[in-house]
């Protein structure tokens, strides 16, 4: 009876834990949401103004070293697309893993419900786009119209509040963790340009050396970070995009608590070694009743007083003082034994992320200046991403999710309407963050990549009107 008292206690204590993370997470993408709303509105405003200039020649600002006649370095843009943003994908890569391994995409039939959405809310967007652009210089493309901005999304849910039920908020969550997922190996495996093998197998070392000791159990954070930024370095020489380095290190950082049995027996062994002995309260031989009032003379005389004359009664005892030092100082130890190394750097890097991170990012990538040289009629950029991210999305997502159920692949979380589902898929069409970033990769023509990144500010906006209508329909008590 004892022992299976104290499984329920463990298994309500694990998962008001993952609650707790999961809670925190959609507040710090949702708040994050309405400050990556005011940077790119902040960017266009810039761009556009007579301080344009100074905005365009402050993103290719160079900062680093010279080793001998080598510059070590990056400009500002490419630092925070490449290096700040492999830090936006290890917390991507830290959240599919825990959702994966505890959270609401444990179990098949509950996993292949959202990978069934994010493969329909990928795959229909891609053949709307490439449609529009056959036979053009432009198809390569094709990934501008596939991401689901997850701050975004959830800064638009925000605005509704206690409107919105939690399994609509966990299921927008969820279905864009692995639309990032099929984001990034695109990315990975299609917009890779030339390959250094010998910074591939260094990376595959690398690789092989985080597996074993996440096999071995490992807990220290500093041994991942470590390793993890040699993975990048490798990753980035090999011509893969450096992100993916974040993605591959998050799957190696361990999901256990190392919670044992020992390190328990530990700590009540020290206590009763060390009889730890409460220190009596004394009696101040100065004691004021609460109904006196002093005077500031009387203060400063009985002050010093107390100063020259030590109280008896308040002398520390250091030996006593030490053990219960040492036994709070044990009790530190062994928790900190106890932490989950990917839950913690996950809490870790939320704030950092969704507040500084994305923001930055947003900022130094969103100012696209419109004037007379903007052409709209470049192939089919222009149609093939705003109807992929407007129409294409919420297609995808609802036909596939629906199909998956009918066909017995996955089961529809309880609570959750189609009309719920079809609200998520218009709101994943805000493609914003991912998008952009495929943009700086899929085209060489600087004239695209301007047009790309309006379409995406475009059907961003219409997938947020759009959104939020369907959303007060599908809410409706």
């Amino acid at each position: 009876m004892s022992n299976n008292y104290e499984n329920l206690s463990t298994t309500k204590y694990v998962k008001n834990k993952l609650q707790h993370t999961l809670s925190a997470f959609i507040s710090h993408e949702s708040f994050g949401g309405v400050l990556l709303f005011v940077c790119v509105v902040l960017a266009m405003v810039i761009a556009n103004s007579k301080y344009s200039n100074l905005y365009f020649e402050f993103l290719h600002v160079e900062f680093g070293v010279f080793i001998d006649q080598y510059f070590v370095g990056f400009n500002i843009l490419h630092f925070v697309n490449d290096v700040l943003m492999s830090l936006f994908f290890l917390m991507i890569g830290l959240e599919m893993k825990r959702e994966i391994l505890y959270g609401e995409l444990a179990g098949f039939k509950k996993i292949s419900f959202s990978i069934l959405g994010a493969f329909g809310g990928i795959l229909i967007p891609i053949l709307i786009y490439i449609y529009f652009n056959k036979g053009t210089e432009s198809i390569n493309g094709f990934g501008v119209a596939m991401s689901t901005d997850t701050a975004f999304a959830l800064g638009i849910l925000l605005f509704f509040g206690k409107r919105i039920p939690q399994i609509l908020k966990i299921f927008l969550v969820t279905l864009a963790v692995f639309d990032d997922l099929g984001a990034i190996l695109i990315i990975a495996i299609l917009y890779t340009h030339e390959i250094s093998i010998f910074w591939i197998y260094a990376s595959i070392v690398i690789i092989c050396i985080l597996i074993y000791i996440n096999y071995k159990d490992t807990k220290y954070i500093s041994s991942y970070i470590f390793l993890g930024i040699l993975l990048w370095i490798a990753v980035y020489n090999s011509g893969v995009h450096a992100t993916i380095a974040g993605v591959i290190l998050a799957f190696c950082i361990p999901g256990r608590s190392n919670i044992r049995k020992k390190y328990f027996l530990n700590v009540v062994n020290i206590i009763k070694e060390y009889k730890i002995a409460t220190i009596p309260e004394s009696k101040n031989m100065l004691h004021i009743d609460e109904d006196k009032q002093i005077n500031i003379f009387v203060a400063i005389y009985r002050g010093i007083f107390r100063l020259f004359v030590p109280d008896e009664n308040k002398k520390v005892n250091m030996e006593e003082t030490s053990k219960q030092v040492y036994m709070l100082d044990m009790i530190a130890k062994y928790s900190r034994y106890a932490q989950n190394p990917l839950v913690k750097m996950e809490m870790f890097l939320h704030p950092i992320c969704a507040y500084f991170i994305v923001p930055v990012f947003a900022f130094l990538n969103a100012g696209v200046k419109i004037d007379s040289n903007l052409d709209f009629s470049i192939d089919g950029i222009a149609l093939g991403t705003i109807i992929g991210l407007v129409v294409g999305k919420p297609l995808g997502v609802l036909i596939f999710t629906f199909l998956g159920e009918k066909l017995n692949i996955s089961i529809r979380p309880t609570g959750l309407t189609y009309k719920h589902i079809f609200a998520v898929g218009i709101i994943a069409g805000i493609g914003f963050t991912m998008s952009m970033f495929v943009a700086n990769l899929a085209y060489d023509n600087q004239s695209q990549v301007i047009l790309a990144k309006l379409s995406i500010l475009i059907a961003s906006l219409i997938a947020v009107i759009l959104g939020v209508v369907t959303l007060l329909y599908a809410t409706k008590q």
